[in-house]
């Protein structure tokens, strides 16, 4: 199995965020291309809440969500079994060495994965490989250089500075979102739909909790990884953690998180 440094780890903030994405939500971009009976595959599919939802979208077909860490999804697998949802399953794998034959599923999907690994267009590649001729590939990343945060100081500079640049050491990019349709041509797939948006926190009602658990990412997961470089110290962390709670309580703060979700079909 590939040894990727993953960014964000797996601590309560990174946790939580991946849990509240839905099929319905942040997964509706793929609905109108998914049919029963089709045979569905989640890349990466980190607490399986995704999964779970495509899952209804495709029975009596198959869905099967893929992760090197599987013990995220131990909640999901558990709910499935009381619903008696029997077209699920989870398995543990290597995204860039899928344990599947090739053409062996009608969807593949993959979302805040690209950019969280070292070769975005080695996984797309894999993604592709076991992919049916016809079949549909969905992508959706973040792309963090198009983030919109205002008001700006100087410790919260120093913040998004750092967050951009250990993704950087850790062979990410963080502005993979952009490069979706580059990954889709450069794999033999016609981009057949495209989009961008801004996940928005414009309000205090909505930034105060997304601002406590970014927090939480950077006490559990970001700061040791800061600490470990030298580029800052548990002092400096607490006291950029005041400041975005500052921040969260300006009412002129807005904080907008750039997306890009796309669909391609494999020719």
């Amino acid at each position: 199995m590939s040894d990727e440094n993953y960014t964000l780890g797996y601590g309560k903030g990174s946790m939580e965020w991946m849990t509240s994405r839905t099929a319905d939500g942040h997964g509706a971009f793929l609905l109108p291309y998914l049919k029963p009976g089709m045979r569905f595959l989640d890349c990466g599919c980190g607490p399986g809440t995704l999964t779970y939802g495509f899952a209804g979208y495709v029975a009596p077909g198959e869905a099967i969500g893929i992760d090197r860490e599987n013990t995220q999804s131990e909640r999901i697998r558990k709910l499935a079994e009381r619903e008696c949802v029997a077209n699920l399953r989870f398995e543990q794998g290597d995204i860039y060495a899928l344990p599947f034959e090739d053409e062996s599923f009608d969807v593949v999907f993959a979302s805040a994965v690209l950019g969280s690994v070292t070769d975005a267009n080695g996984v797309v590649r894999e993604m592709t490989r076991v992919l049916r001729p016809a079949g549909v590939i969905g992508l959706k990343e973040f792309d963090h250089d198009g983030d919109l945060i205002w008001p700006l100081t100087p410790i919260i500079e120093k913040s998004i500075e750092h967050y951009h640049a250990i993704r950087a050491h850790n062979g990410h990019e963080p502005s993979a979102g952009r490069r979706l349709k580059e990954f889709m041509i450069d794999n033999g797939c016609r981009v057949d739909y495209i989009n961008a948006y801004f996940d928005q926190q414009t309000t205090t009602e909505e930034l105060v909790p997304y601002v406590e658990r970014n927090n939480q990412l950077f006490r559990e997961v970001l700061g040791p990884q800061y600490y470990e470089l030298d580029w800052t110290t548990p002092e400096e962390m607490e006291e950029c953690i005041e400041e975005w709670r500052r921040f969260a309580r300006n009412p002129a703060a807005i904080y907008l998180s750039a997306w890009i979700e796309a669909i391609g079909i494999k020719r």
